[in-house]
């Protein structure tokens, strides 16, 4: 016999005696589970629809506007930001992190000084602010209003401009 032989019958033979003695180890190891541990399901037992709810932290989000009256009749309809909406060409870069509350229903809300708003095409008026109805969908409604802050459109009150004193100290 060659010393190859030999060497393959040895690690052979040592190798018959380790795993007999290696298997019952192993099942005992992989059938004892952790306390509140859950075993798997059984293979074609009845699986859970949906994963368990987990809670996760929201972003922080502002409640912007108020108003009891209807969202029809809160700015103007916007035919083409609409459909450039629905096509995912102009919309808020964070949906509902602005919002506005009218009369039960929730709108997201951009500013078209760039606060919110993804437009790559720059059909945005900086004096406007823009709502937006299921803005995640292509189901989307824009609608514009004018902003009264007089930082962004000094013409919406000129009464509340610094120079005419409309500023109050606190």
């Amino acid at each position: 016999m060659s010393g190859f032989d030999v060497r393959s019958l040895a690690v052979l033979c040592l190798c018959g005696l380790v795993l007999p003695g290696a298997a019952p180890a192993l099942a005992g190891a992989l059938e004892r589970t952790e306390p509140g541990h859950q075993a798997p399901p059984q293979p074609g037992g009845n699986l859970p629809i949906a994963p368990p709810i987990v809670q996760y932290a929201l972003p922080s989000q502002w409640m912007t506007i108020r108003s009891k009256e209807d969202w029809r009749k809160a700015g103007t309809f916007e035919k083409e930001l609409s459909k450039d909406c629905a096509a995912l060409r102009f919309g808020e870069i964070e949906p509902m992190r602005f919002r506005a509350y009218y009369n039960g229903e929730v709108l997201g809300v951009a500013f078209g000084h760039g606060l919110n708003l993804r437009d790559p095409g720059k059909k945005a008026d900086r004096r406007k602010i823009y709502l937006f109805r299921n803005g995640d969908s292509t189901n989307c409604t824009v609608q514009s209003m004018d902003n009264k802050d007089p930082r962004v459109n000094p013409a919406g009150n000129q009464a509340a401009t610094p120079a005419a004193g409309g500023f109050k100290k606190y």
